[in-house]
């Protein structure tokens, strides 16, 4: 697994980070973005953050899935995010509740 922590402009002028976990399992790369708390939510700056793995780590969006955690007093949430994509853009993003979190061991 893959972990680091990216670095973006939120709403274009925020400085914003947010950690990043990338698992690959068989040829489907498990992509989690954790709130920080620095900068524009995770979830306000999902297309661009989806927008960026793609770039970032070479790959098409068909062979990914994309998900987002915070971790509240009250207990960790886990989403899958899914996308409409124009090329390698990503746009309108829609949230479930997702079970995969043991992907990540969360």
């Amino acid at each position: 697994m893959k972990i680091f922590t990216h670095q973006y402009k939120g709403f274009g002028i925020h400085e914003s980070e947010c950690r990043v976990y990338v698992e690959k399992i068989k040829d489907i790369y498990h992509i989690c973005f954790e709130d920080m708390g620095v900068g524009t939510s995770v979830t306000n700056a999902s297309e661009q953050l989806a927008t960026d793995m793609i770039i970032r780590l070479n790959v098409m969006p068909d062979i990914c899935k994309f998900y987002e955690t915070y971790d509240h007093p009250e207990g960790r949430t886990f989403d899958e995010i899914t996308y409409k994509w124009l090329g390698i853009t990503a746009k309108h993003p829609d949230w479930k509740p997702s079970k995969n979190q043991h992907i990540f061991n969360f």
